[in-house]
Order: C-alpha cells, then structure tokens, then sequence
C-alpha cells in the first residue's frame, strides 16, 4: 500500500489575521495612490510646462533610476545563489566606485560655479544651465551637441549625484552583507533584529525630529547668512533616508536567501526585466529623443494641435506639448500602470512573493524617484526626503506584514468592535497619509485642505494632523493585533483618555488667548475652561493606568507610564518658560504625556482575574480575527 504524502498548504491557503490584513491593505492604497493618480499627474504636469526642462530632468533621472535598480537586482541575482557566479569583492568595489563618482558630483555642485574647491572650479547644477552672469554653461551655446539636442535645463546634476550616491552605497552594501548572509550569521539570532530595529528606529526619530523642529523653528537649519536649508539638516535627512534603506534590504535579503525559489526569479523579472529592460532604457531613449520627436511633429504639425512653440525662431528650445497632447500622455502612462495594478492583484492569490517583491520594489523606486526629480528646489529638499524616508519605512512595514503573522489565526469571527477596529484604523492610516503628502508643497501638487507653513504661529494642520492620525491609528492596530481580553479598569483608563485627547484638542483649536496662570480666574475663558476639564480627564486616565499597572505587576509599564508624564512635563516648562509663545507645543506636551498611558491600554497587561470577554465577542482567550477564505 503506497501512501502519498500530504500536499503542502501554500501561502494563499492559509488564513490571514485582520491586523496583517489591514497593513497590507494600507500598503496598496499607497502603492495605488501613486501609481494610478501621482504618476500620471506628474507626466501630463512636466510635458505640458512652458518649458521641457523638467520633462528632460524627470525622464533622466527615472531613467537612471531605473537602472540603477536593474543593477542592484543582478547584484543580488548573482551573488544570492548557493553559489555566487561573481565575487563578492567585485561588486563591492564597483558600488564603492559609483558611489564615489556620485559624491564628486554633489561636491562640485556644492562648491559652485563662481568658487573654487578642492578639485579646482566648481560646477553649475544644469547642463547646460543659462548663468545671469554670463552665457550658458559650459560651452557657451544654450544646447549640447546641436540646436535640436538638450535645451537649457534637460540634465539636473544633483540628481544624477544622488542617483549614483544612493545606488553605489546600496550595492556596496549588499555586496557587504553577502558573506554573512550565505553563512547564516545574519539569517537568526538577536543581532539581525536589533540592527533592524535600531536602523529602522533612528530613521524615525531623525525625520520626526527634523520635521518638528523645522516646523516651529525654520531658520534653525539654515546656513548663516543665508535664507536656504543648511547642509547640515539635508545630510541628517539622508542619512535617515540611508537608515531606512539599509534596514529594508537587512531584513529581506536573509527571508530571500531563505526562499530562493520563490524570490529570486522575482527579483530578476522585476529588476532587470522590469525597472532596468522595461522603465530605465525607454526612459532614457525618450529623454535622449524628446526634442528631435519636438522638432519633427512641429514640421508636420501647422496649427499646432500637438506641439506648440512660443518662439517661432526658437525651435525646438521654445516649444512644449499641448494640454490634448498631455491628456494623451497621461492617459497612456495610467494605463500602463493601471494594467499592472490589475495583474497584480489577479496573481496575489497564486503568486504573492512575487507580487510582494513587485510591491516592495515599486514603493521603494518611487521614494526615491520623488527625492531626485525635486533635489533642485532647495526649500523643498528636506521635505522631499522625509516623504522619500516615511514611504520606505511604509515599505518595510507592508513587506514585513505579508511575510509575518501578526497574532494567533484561529479562526473567529470578528465581532461588531473588531468591525469598527478594522474600519476605524483604514480611515485613520488614509487620514495620516493625506496628512504626510500635505506638508510638502512640490511644484506640480498642493494640499487641498491640511495646511502647512513652517514657523511659529502659522498653519500646521498637516503636522498636526499626522501625529494624531497615525499616533491614534497605531493605537487601534495594537488593539487588532494583540486580541487579547481587556479588563474594565484598562477600559476605563482608555475612555478617560481618549475624552481628554478630544477636550484638549477642542480647545487648542478655539484657542488660548490669555494664560490663566499669571491673570487668574479672570483670565478663563470658555476654551481654557474645555482645556482644563481635559487635564483633569488625563490626570485621572494617569492614575488609573499607572494603578493598573501596578495591580498587574508589571513594574516596566510603571516606569514607562511616569518616565513620559516627566518628560513631557519637563519639555512643557521649557516651552513655557521662552522668550518666544509656543502655546502649541505647551499642547504637545499635555497630549504626548498620554502616550505612555496610550502604550499600556493598547497591549499592557491585566491582572488575570480581572480580564473580561474578547472584543466583539464571547471567544475563549486564544481566539483572533482573521480573514478567512
């Protein structure tokens, strides 16, 4: 009798928690969001400007782009094999190389055209660039090669610095990683995950603390003398962006390594047949070709329908795409991307490493691409490579979710909490994503309602929007994922929290305009009044985590609990005691010493005799939501 063994339950066969459910739903409405809308907003912006320059920059620099990630995927391809078909050490100094010729680049921008460096004169940033002090740059015509090729503006320099910064490091980097990796030494223990977390953690708290500084205090950053960005702040920014990078490709080379078959054929397809053979070569053909294509469909074209040219002498330097010609550009890249959309989600049940990895390699491309088709608007710099680093980390978290369970899968069902849990925390993550991409203004987009302005006493709608969206959409995720019993006293807590966040936010926002500390009581008004009611709700919120904790024994959740409330109280006396009003950060404060509090309610523990039933049901303890098929 011969027995067969048992066909193996696939990764679409098993059930899915709602938690890793939400994060990864989270992950394609972004990739979505940028593939369907922001794309083909950009391109149907940048072909129908008064000028092709940024077409030219954003095609270079996509184009480069893309190969750049071609290279890094036959990096891996060759070196992540059981055996590696090349050495290590080759890659490692051909990354180095490109990284250092990347460098160079950036540093002769930055010494400038008009100052003198170590490598002699500096250099301008376009090529060719027109100087308001002389001819253009560098051979004095307004083009490169003839009068049909290469306008004024058509290569931005500090794009393709950073293009080939960022590529070299990441495939020096990987070449670094390789032997340990092979060995095993990075593919378990502690040492992986602490790096990760560190890499990942640090890269947070750079952006959050730039971005917060910047917001009340713009000028901090910025060089003596001179009303730009400093370097320093932009070189913190890309560090963390560089932080974040390096956490992404330390956890998911080893989950590769561990799944060869299933990955590495996606890797190539995606980044050498895709970005390098599909996106990197045509773009860079259309950059090359944009103007002769101009210059020809101008002959052709009388009543200029297609293509028109302010300058009738000036052709093709003056012309630039109609809005019916940009329609169809548009038209055609949302199509395209659209159409991969579909095939992706058609092949997520069959193939879903493979539509991860497409995932994953698309968000990270087009952080990056929104980082170099910006980098020559110094006031927009820094933002853009905040946006760039929080879409990497959004990339991380999505690609983690897919692979790891969250909680227990069970199946159970999800109950009228669970429901509001999951419809809640999707909202809140929309909220916080519309927040992020409102704080920076770029030339082809702006906020339609959260506002931002840097300095003191401006609009920070978005700013405020963002930490409280997504401080209460992590809330609501720890709640889904955790699915553990909550005893009434942690809810209590929760409500009594939850009550002051509101009050403080009500009268923060009909504002403060006396300080009742210095007039008294003569000096309440009705939003002070609001205000003060919130603390009194937060003080009791306070007392009764800290008491629950403590009926828990849980001494580190206590200590956490006050060692926030002292920090913050800390900070707040700072604030209120500066020459200069900040009554927002005094709000900061009275709300970001909740957090600790916030921490223990979401997945603090219980005394064991106080746990009440599961949220939205009457499930035995082990139970969880998941998604089932």
């Amino acid at each position: 009798m011969q027995v067969s063994a048992a066909a193996p339950l696939r990764e679409h066969e098993k059930p899915m928690s709602w938690a890793r459910a939400v994060v990864i739903a989270v992950g394609f409405f972004f990739l979505v969001a940028m593939l369907a809308a922001q794309v083909p907003a950009y391109m149907y912006t940048v072909s129908t400007l008064s000028t092709l320059a940024r077409l030219e920059q954003g095609l270079l620099a996509m184009g480069l782009l893309g190969v750049g990630f071609g290279l890094i995927a036959f990096e891996i391809a060759f070196l992540y094999d059981p055996r590696p078909l090349i050495p290590w050490p080759l890659f490692f100094l051909l990354g180095g190389g490109i990284a250092v010729v990347g460098a160079f680049i950036l540093y002769q921008v930055a010494v400038g055209l008009g100052a003198t460096g170590i490598f002699g004169q500096g250099w301008y940033e376009f090529l060719p660039g027109a100087l308001t002090h002389g001819g253009p740059w560098p051979s004095g015509t307004p083009y490169l090669f003839n009068p049909g090729w290469f306008q004024i503006g058509s290569i931005d320099l500090v794009a393709v610095g950073e293009i080939a910064l960022l590529i070299g490091l990441g495939m020096l980097v990987i070449a670094f990683l390789n032997p340990f990796i092979l060995r095993g030494a990075l593919l378990a223990g502690p040492w992986r995950d602490l790096m990760v977390r560190f890499s990942l953690g640090l890269s947070f708290v750079l952006i959050a603390f730039y971005l917060t500084v910047f917001t009340f205090v713009p000028t901090f950053f910025q060089a003596p003398g001179d009303n730009r960005h400093g370097m320093a702040g932009n070189i913190m920014l890309f560090i963390a962006l560089g932080l974040a990078l390096f956490a992404l490709i330390l956890w998911l080379l080893p989950v590769m390594v561990t799944n060869r078959q299933r990955f590495m054929p996606a890797m190539y397809l995606h980044g050498v047949v895709g970005l390098l053979g599909m996106i990197g070569v045509p773009l860079l053909i259309l950059w090359v070709l944009v103007y002769p294509i101009i210059n020809l469909i101008h002959s052709v074209d009388p009543n200029q329908i297609w293509v028109q040219c302010a300058v009738k002498t000036d052709v093709p330097a003056s012309c630039t795409f109609t809005q019916f010609t940009g329609y169809l550009i548009c038209a055609i890249v949302y199509t395209t991307l659209f159409g991969f959309l579909v095939l992706g989600l058609y092949f997520w049940s069959t193939r879903r490493d493979t539509i991860v990895l497409a995932g994953t390699i698309g968000i990270v491309y087009l952080s990056l691409a929104v980082a170099v088709i910006h980098v020559d608007d110094p006031v927009a710099l820094p933002l853009v490579l905040i946006v760039a680093t929080s879409l990497i980390i959004l990339a991380f978290a999505w690609t983690w979710a897919t692979q790891r369970e969250f909680s227990t899968t069970v199946a159970a069902p999800l109950g009228c909490v669970g429901q509001w849990l999951v419809l809640g925390t999707l909202m809140l993550f929309f909220l916080t994503g519309f927040a992020l991409f409102s704080i920076p203004t770029f030339f082809e987009t702006e906020a339609i309602a959260l506002f931002y302005s840097p300095g003191a006493h401006l609009l920070h709608d978005g700013f405020w929007a963002l930490l409280l969206m997504g401080g209460l959409g992590l809330f609501q995720l720890t709640l889904l994922i955790r699915r553990q019993p909550m005893s009434d006293l942690r809810k209590f807590a929760m409500w009594c929290l939850l009550i002051a966040l509101a009050l403080q936010m009500v009268g923060a926002i009909q504002g403060i305009n006396h300080n009742p500390l210095t007039g008294g009581w003569d000096a309440m008004e009705g939003s002070s009044a609001i205000f003060l009611t919130g603390i009194i709700f937060e003080a009791v919120g306070l007392v009764v985590a800290l008491y629950g904790a403590w009926r828990a024994g849980s001494t580190p959740w206590m200590i956490a609990i006050v060692a926030v409330v002292l920090i913050c109280a800390a900070f707040g006396i700072v604030i209120y005691n500066l020459p200069t009003a900040f009554p927002e950060l005094i709000v900061m404060a009275f709300i970001t010493a909740m957090a600790g509090a916030f921490a223990y309610v979401a997945a603090g523990p219980d005394e064991p005799a106080e746990l009440a039933q599961p949220v939205g049901g009457s499930e035995t303890e082990e139970s969880s939501f998941v998604v089932t098929r």
